[in-house]
């Protein structure tokens, strides 16, 4: 009787023990599974974040390529125009420190002996209020009745240094202006200057 006990309980034991492995074994492998889907799950999320991520990088790098080169031609565009004024600016001031009253008589003596010499011409000049005087006593200098008729000279408050100047009643006309000069100056300097800056880019 002990001996079938035991081998009752030893029956038990063996297929308690086969179902608690058959349990294990069943458990395990659906953990596993789940992992294994939960591992792809994650992998797929990862390659997803990782492509969205290049390329936010890449829209971001372009992004900034095009703002930086925006940012350069504004540069450049200011750089011209800050050039182009100062360019103005300085031939403008050299200009009226060039146009003397001793300058400009020399210039009306030179073009004299060329357009007026010998002849009746007329001669009118038109200078700046602050001129006037002093260009006519530097013509009186420099012609000394060279001429038959000897050079008007007129005050113009429009002028700011220079002169104009014509030869028989306007059929010779010349603008000595400084105004007239730096812009003269600057058609031919400014291209340039502003195809040397190009270059640079």
């Amino acid at each position: 009787m002990a001996e079938e006990l035991q081998s009752l309980l030893d029956k038990i034991n063996e297929d308690g023990i086969k179902k608690a492995n058959l349990e294990r074994d069943r458990i395990l492998k659906s953990a596993n599974d789940e992992a294994k889907v939960i591992r792809e799950r994650a992998k797929t999320d990862a390659d997803k974040i990782l492509a969205d991520a290049a390329n936010e990088a890449d829209n971001l790098q372009k992004r900034g390529e095009s703002a930086l080169k925006q940012a350069a031609r504004d540069i450049v565009l200011a750089l011209k125009v800050e050039l182009e004024k100062r360019l103005k600016k300085a031939i403008g001031t050299a200009a009226e420190q060039a146009l003397t009253p001793q300058f400009m008589a020399e210039l009306i003596r030179e073009m004299a002996v060329k357009f007026a010499a010998g002849t009746d011409s007329e001669i009118a000049v038109l200078t700046s209020g602050k001129d006037a005087a002093a260009l006519e006593k530097a013509l009186n200098g420099v012609l000394a009745g060279s001429l038959r008729n000897q050079p008007k000279v007129f005050p113009n408050p429009e002028i700011k240094s220079g002169l104009e100047v014509s030869f028989n009643g306007d059929q010779i006309y010349y603008d000595f202006t400084s105004e007239a000069i730096t812009q003269l100056l600057c058609a031919y300097i400014g291209p340039k200057l502003a195809k040397l800056i190009e270059d640079q880019e």
